[in-house]
């Protein structure tokens, strides 16, 4: 619930980038709108003040007209007498017209543009009697009488448009104008001066052309602007996006990052280091750490199925083992991959002892069920190492070593098991470490010994020797082959020193007699391995010399077991190489009879638990091995039996025509200059049988066999 929280609340959080985006858009859109507001009327009294000046411009312009047609054309025509100034002078070719009709023309031609031009005044002429002031023609005169020059103005509605009326006084500006007036018998005052105001000259323009114009001008510099700016609001927005995403994919990646360095990446569980670091936390106080307890889990032949079915497979393993896993967990429980085929999961609310057996017991149960990938079904076991946390325990390391070592119990009891830890299980596990330690450097240093033990033909004459590895300890005693061999197939080792066997046993042969033959035992392990045993074997064979035939490789029926297509192939190719096959251990249980007839061998090795002890013994064992010789027999095969420690044994091996013998009655295993001495000794026996003397006496007592 905590986390759940943070997030909505992250969530929720407004991201300053948006703040500050936000704010901005806000100042530019408030501005947009004061503008959308203001200039509406900006625009529109603007556009009146236009149309003012220019109806002002108007009223100068007729008074400039009017004044110099007064001047230039009505004054010389009242001093000439040619022309009579007159109101009705379009019917009359002796007439010009008045000054104010000379206005009233005007005005006829400014109607086509929209405007009127009017002159009116309380003091009209009888043919413009007609003409009466209206509310804003008599206020503009009595605004004149007050100020000779103002200037009046007012808009109104006309028949559905919009106009702009300016009113100016006009003056008597002209002496002929004030004579005229005083001396017409029409006129209806007589007493007018320069400068006095004598009418209203009023200008009337319809405005709606430049109002339109100036709300298109507005919503044109409205758009100029808002357009930019929403825009820039746009761009704001944009970049507060793109920074917010960039913000937010480099916390998705910290936060990754976060996850990655405490989690496995490919099962989502907590890897090595986190897990040892929440066990350390959970042991902190006493009481809770007798209430935990860890088991080391490893899939067992892992190897084979990644080998065999390929990387992708055995990481959908690994996944679906690590769900499985999960759906074991109980409350405050937690699975790690420690790496590889490892996973380990902690208990941490252990009720007594026996919940950690229940618990290794439902692991090794729930990973012996198929796996159902994507493409193939695949069925695993796993060894399980369990420990219960003790108050010796520090830390999380110290009770994982634990379960690691009950896992090396488990291993060494057949897998698919599970083991509790024991404390006196630590001493065996240290030394099996020590153990894999040594051979590790004994490999990288070539320590390993080759010492030969001699086969015998059934003259009793040298045939060869079978290779034998051995490996010291740090004390210089030799260590049972029993024991480091499995331990060197295990660590993955058996290609590199099952290479070096056969290319040291392959030169030192090469020094012996060319009759002399030289055995290898070969590993199954080493038929599954990437470094190809066959080219191993053909490289030793032309590198040393060694002629065909001389150099024969043992296997065990075991691999018959696994006998492929691709072990069949290989040991034909072995055949085609240059080496004699022979099958070792012939008769110790498997059922290699169905493969004996299809694959090259060249002998069969007897086991030497066929070898009787005593004659008692050799009546019920001889029909077996009758049969066994004769199964030889027939398929062309030699026969070797190993065991040999008597003089009866020999003798009764002789008796059913064995071809080679073996054994401690024989020579035991020796270096090889022990070796060359049995060859030479050997050689020796054919001067004797020529020279009919014994030199063997001259060699010192000590060689005279090898013990």
């Amino acid at each position: 619930m905590p986390r759940l929280r943070k997030r909505l609340i992250d969530r929720l959080k407004v991201r300053p980038e948006f703040v500050a985006a936000t704010s901005v858009a806000l100042a530019l859109a408030i501005g947009l709108f004061a503008i959308d507001l203001y200039l509406p009327g900006a625009m529109k009294a603007a556009a009146i003040e236009a149309a003012y000046r220019s109806n002002i411009e108007t009223v100068d312009q007729i008074k400039l007209t009017r004044g110099y047609y007064t001047r230039n054309v009505v004054a010389k025509e009242l001093a000439s007498g040619h022309l009579t100034p007159s109101h009705d002078h379009k019917g009359n070719p002796k007439a010009i017209p008045l000054p104010a009709t000379f206005v009233q023309d005007i005005s006829d031609l400014l109607k086509e543009k929209d405007t009127t031009l009017s002159l009116v005044s309380p003091y009209p002429w009888p043919n413009r009697a007609e003409r009466v002031m209206d509310s804003f023609q008599t206020t503009a005169w009595a605004a004149f009488q007050r100020d000779p020059s103002a200037i009046v103005s007012r808009e109104e509605t006309r028949d559905g448009k919009r106009l702009l009326r300016i009113a100016v006084p006009d003056r008597m500006t002209e002496t002929a104008c004030v004579s005229c007036h005083n001396i017409s018998g029409d006129s209806p005052k007589r007493d007018w001066k320069l400068g006095d105001v004598r009418a209203v000259m009023e200008v009337t323009k319809v405005i709606e052309p430049y109002l339109a114009a100036a709300e298109q001008r507005s919503r044109m510099i409205t758009l100029a602007i808002m357009a930019p700016t929403a825009g820039v609001i746009l761009i704001l927005f944009g970049a507060a996006v793109l920074f917010a995403r960039h913000e937010r994919e480099k916390r998705n990646s910290d936060r990754h990052v976060r996850y990655l360095a405490h989690h496995d990446s490919m099962t989502g569980t907590l890897n090595r280091g986190s897990f040892l670091a929440s066990l350390t936390r959970a042991m902190a106080s006493p009481q809770s750490r007798v209430r935990m307890a860890v088991h080391y889990i490893d899939l067992d032949r892992f190897k084979e199925i990644n080998d065999q079915l390929g990387h992708g497979v055995g990481d959908e393993l690994i996944r679906a083992v690590a769900k499985r896993l999960k759906r074991l967990l109980g409350q405050g429980d937690i699975v790690s991959r420690l790496g590889g085929d490892e996973f380990a999961v902690a208990q941490t609310n252990l009720r007594d002892a026996s919940d950690i057996g229940v618990m290794a017991e439902r692991i090794t149960l729930a990973l012996a069920g198929p796996f159902q990938l994507s493409h193939h079904s695949v069925t695993v076991s796993a060894s399980v190492g369990s420990a219960a946390a003790t108050v010796t325990h520090a830390t999380g390391d110290e009770l994982l070593e634990d379960a690691d070592i009950a896992l090396y119990r488990a291993k060494d009891a057949g897998r698919a098991r599970f083991v509790v830890f024991a404390p006196e299980m630590r001493d065996a596990v240290t030394a099996r470490r020590q153990l894999e330690a040594h051979i590790r450097e004994a490999v990288a240093t070539e320590s390993f010994e080759l010492y030969f033990q001699p086969l015998v033909r059934r003259n009793g004459r040298l045939d060869g020797f079978e290779a034998l590895l051995r490996l010291r300890d740090e004390r210089g005693d030799l260590i049972p082959p029993a024991v480091f061999i499995p331990v060197v197939e295990e660590i993955g080792a058996i290609d590199d020193l099952g290479a070096w066997v056969i290319r040291n046993a392959c030169a030192v042969a090469s020094t012996w007699p060319a009759h002399l033959k030289i055995s290898v035992n070969l590993s199954p392990v080493q038929f599954k391995s990437s470094n190809a045993i066959t080219s191993v074997v053909a490289d030793a064979i032309r590198e040393t010399g060694l002629g065909a035939g001389r150099l024969e490789l043992e296997i065990t029926e075991g691999l018959l077991l696994e006998a492929s297509e691709d072990v069949i192939e290989q040991l034909f190719d072995l055949k085609q190489a240059g080496a004699a096959i022979v099958m070792d251990d012939f008769g110790t249980g498997y059922s290699s009879l169905g493969y004996l007839w299809r694959l090259p061998f060249d002998k069969i090795k007897i086991d030497k638990s066929f070898v009787p002890d005593e004659a008692a013994s050799q009546c019920s064992v001889t029909p077996v091995l009758q049969t066994i010789i004769g199964l030889g027999r027939t398929l062309n095969m030699e026969i070797t039996v190993e065991g040999i420690e008597t003089a009866a044994q020999a003798a009764f091996f002789r008796h059913l025509n064995c071809d080679y013998l073996q054994g401690y009655f024989f020579g035991r295993p020796m270096t090889r200059s022990d070796a060359a001495i049995a060859i030479l000794r050997d050689l020796l026996g054919d001067v004797v049988a020529c020279i009919g003397s014994d030199p063997v006496a001259a060699i010192p007592a000590g060689f005279e066999r090898a013990s």
